[in-house]
C-alpha cells in the first residue's frame, strides 16, 4: 500500500467542510477548560488548536484553487489531519482529567465523534484513516487502563471492546474507501459511455445526412423538370418522407449537441407574435386535414420584440404544436402567448401555452414525459410514431434559457403545456434594405463545385444548372486549386471533408493568393450541424456556409448575394478592426 496515496487529495477538500463549525467549537472548549482547569491550559489549547486549523487551511488552499495533488501537498494534508487528531485527543484527556462523571462521559463521547469524523472525511486515504483513528483510540485505551480505576474482568472487557471498536472503524473506513473508489470508477465509465454515445449519435447523424443530401437534392432537382400530375404526386411523397427523416436526424443531433455542450444561443431581436404566426401557418394544412381547429391567441399586451434565439424559440413552439396535433383527432389546438407580471426591469416574463383536446396523460405518464426517447406508452409509438425526443428537447432548451416548462393533463381530456421565459426587451430592428433583392439571379455565373461525392456533384450541377449557372466540378481540394489557377470563376462551393486536401486547406491556399483571385467568394458546404460550425468556418475565411442537404432556393439566394458582394474589392463584412480579414490576408 502506498502510504501517501492520491486519496489525500479528497481528504483536503473534505477537511474544510467542517472548518466553520470547528472555528465555533474550539473557543467554547477553551472557555470550559479555562473555567474548570486554568487559564494557562486554555491558552495552550487555543494555541495548539489554532495552529492545527491554520495548518489545515494552508494544506487545503492549493486544492481549493484547483491545483493538482503532489507528494509534498499530500504530506501537508496528512500532517494537518494527524495534528487535528492529536489536539482532539488532548481535549479528551483534559475532559477526563476534570474528574467528574459527566466530563468523563464527554471524553468518551468525544472519542466517538473523532472516530466518526475520521471515518467520514479521512476514509478516502487508508493512511489518513489509520493515523486519524490511532491517536484517539490509544488515548482512550490509556485513560481506561491506567486512569479508569477498572480491575480484573471489567478492565479486560473495556479494553477489548475499545480495541474492537477501533478495528471496526478501520474496517468500515476501508470498506467506505472501496465503495467510493467503485462509485468513482462507475461514474467515470458512465461519463465515458455517455460521451461515446453522443459522439456516435453525432457521427451517425452526419453520415446519414450525407446520403440524404443526394436523395433530397436530386428530388428537388427533379421537381424543376417537366413532370405529369402522377409523377409530381409521387415526388411530393418522396420529399415529404425525406424531410420527415431529416426531422428525426435533426432531433437526434440536437440531443447530441446539448449533451456535448455545443449548443449555443443567439441573442437577436425576435418578433414573438410573428413566430406564433409562422408556427400556425406551418401546421394549418395538417390540422385542416385532420379536421382540427388551430387557434392563435396572443394577448395584445405581449411585447412584440424581445432578445432571444429565433431558431430555438420557433423549435419549441413547433415541437409543442406538432406534439399536440399528433395526439388530437378532433376538437382544437390553441397556441397562446401572454405576458406575466413581476418582470425584472428591461425584461419581459412570457408564458407560451399550447393546449389541445387530445388523448391526455395520466400522472405516471406525465412523470416521465420529458425523458429522452420516452413516449406515454409503447403503443403510442406504434399508433402515432415519433422518437420521443421532441418534448425532451423542449425541456432542455427551455432550461438552458433559464425558463420552465410544465404540463397539466387528464386522460381523455387533453393536455396543456406551459413554457415560462424571462427575456430581455428589444427594439424593433431597422428595416432591411430590399432594393435589388428581386433581381437576385445566378444565370451566367461560373461556379466551381469542389466536392468528392459524385451524387452531391450531380445534385449541385442539376440545381444550379437549372437556374442558369455554368457549373464545373473538382473531386478534392487539390484539383479545385488546379482549376482555379487556370480558369476564371465567379464563386466556389467548397465541401469541408474530402480525401487528400480538404476544404480548410484549400481555402488557406486560396486566401494566400496561391490559386487565382484571393478574394473570390467561397461558400462552405457541410453536413456538420453542430453548434458554432457556421461561425467557426466564417472566421476561417468562408464567405457563407450552407448546410447539407442542400435547399435549392436557399442555396441560389446565397450564391446570388455572394455574386453581388463580389462586385466589391473586399467582401462586405469581411474586414475586422485591424484592417485585415478574419483569415489573415490583407484587404489591399
Amino acid at each position: 500500500m502506498q502510504f501517501i496515496d492520491p486519496g489525500l487529495d479528497g481528504v483536503a477538500a473534505g477537511s474544510m467542510k467542517f472548518w466553520p463549525f470547528r472555528m465555533v467549537g474550539w473557543p467554547m472548549v477553551c472557555l470550559f477548560m479555562g473555567l474548570n482547569l486554568s487559564v494557562s491550559v486554555a491558552l495552550v489549547l487555543a494555541a495548539t488548536a489554532g495552529g492545527a486549523e491554520i495548518w489545515t487551511w494552508l494544506a487545503a488552499r492549493p486544492y481549493l484553487a484547483g491545483k493538482a495533488g503532489t507528494t509534498a501537498r499530500r504530506w501537508a494534508v496528512m500532517g494537518a489531519a494527524v495534528s487535528r487528531a492529536v489536539v482532539a485527543s488532548g481535549v479528551v484527556v483534559l475532559f477526563w482529567s476534570v474528574g467528574s462523571e459527566a466530563t468523563r462521559l464527554i471524553a468518551v463521547t468525544g472519542v466517538s465523534i473523532i472516530l466518526l469524523h475520521t471515518l467520514h472525511f479521512l476514509s478516502r486515504s487508508t493512511a489518513a484513516l489509520l493515523m486519524g483513528c490511532l491517536a484517539p483510540t490509544v488515548t482512550l485505551v490509556i485513560l481506561v487502563v491506567f486512569f479508569g480505576h477498572y480491575r480484573g474482568v471489567d478492565l479486560i472487557t473495556v479494553t477489548v471492546f475499545t480495541l474492537v471498536a477501533f478495528a471496526y472503524v478501520i474496517a468500515g473506513g476501508v470498506a467506505s474507501k472501496q465503495n467510493a473508489e467503485a462509485l468513482e470508477a462507475a461514474k467515470t465509465d458512465a461519463i465515458a459511455a455517455n460521451e461515446a454515445k453522443t459522439a456516435f449519435l453525432a457521427m451517425m447523424s452526419h453520415e446519414l445526412r450525407t446520403p440524404m443530401n443526394g436523395v433530397l437534392g436530386m428530388a428537388h432537382a427533379l421537381k424543376l423538370s417537366n413532370l405529369d400530375q402522377s409523377q409530381s404526386k409521387h415526388l411530393a411523397l418522396l420529399l415529404q418522407s425525406g424531410e420527415g427523416l431529416m426531422t428525426i436526424l435533426g432531433d437526434i443531433l440536437d440531443v447530441s449537441k446539448i449533451e456535448a455542450g455545443r449548443l449555443d444561443f443567439e441573442a437577436v431581436p425576435v418578433d414573438l407574435p410573428g413566430l406564433c404566426d409562422l408556427t400556425i401557418g406551418l401546421w394549418t394544412n395538417a390540422a385542416s386535414a385532420k379536421g382540427v381547429a388551430l387557434i392563435r391567441d396572443v394577448d395584445p399586451a405581449t411585447p412584440r420584440w424581445i432578445m432571444g434565439d429565433p431558431t430555438r424559440l420557433r423549435q419549441i413552439m413547433t415541437n409543442l404544436v406538432s406534439n399536440a396535433l399528433k395526439f388530437t383527432e378532433r376538437g382544437s389546438i390553441k397556441l397562446e402567448l401572454r405576458p406575466l407580471p413581476d418582470a425584472p426591469v428591461g425584461h419581459a416574463r412570457i408564458e407560451l401555452a399550447v393546449s389541445d383536446s387530445g388523448v391526455g396523460l395520466s400522472e405516471s405518464q406525465m412523470a416521465r414525459l420529458f425523458q429522452p426517447f420516452v413516449q406515454a406508452e409503447l403503443s403510442t409509438t406504434r399508433q402515432y410514431g415519433g422518437t420521443g425526443l421532441g418534448l425532451n428537447i423542449c425541456k432542455r432548451l427551455v432550461t438552458m434559457m433559464g425558463g420552465d416548462i410544465t404540463v397539466n393533463s387528464r386522460l381523455g381530456e387533453g393536455s396543456t403545456f406551459r413554457v415560462t421565459l424571462t427575456l430581455p426587451l428589444a427594439s424593433e430592428p431597422a428595416a432591411a434594405d430590399d432594393e435589388g433583392e428581386d433581381d437576385l439571379d445566378i444565370a451566367g455565373m461560373r461556379i466551381l463545385v469542389v466536392e468528392d461525392n459524385a451524387v452531391n456533384q450531380a445534385v449541385a450541377r442539376a440545381i444550379l444548372g437549372a437556374a442558369g449557372a455554368i457549373v464545373e466540378t473538382a473531386d478534392d481540394g487539390l484539383k479545385g486549386l488546379q482549376a482555379l489557377r487556370v480558369g476564371a470563376y465567379d464563386l466556389v462551393l467548397m465541401d469541408i471533408h474530402m480525401p487528400g486536401m480538404g476544404g480548410l486547406e484549400a481555402l488557406a491556399e486560396i486566401r494566400g493568393g496561391r490559386a487565382g483571385a484571393r478574394d473570390i467568394q467561397v461558400i462552405a458546404l457541410t453536413a456538420d450541424a453542430m453548434s458554432g460550425t457556421d461561425q467557426r468556418l466564417m472566421r476561417l475565411g468562408f464567405d457563407a456556409v450552407q448546410p447539407k442537404p442542400i435547399q435549392p432556393a436557399q442555396l441560389i439566394t446565397v450564391i446570388a448575394a455572394a455574386g453581388q458582394r463580389s462586385l466589391n474589392i473586399v467582401p462586405e463584412g469581411f474586414i475586422n478592426g485591424l484592417g485585415e480579414n478574419q483569415s489573415g490576408y490583407s484587404a489591399a
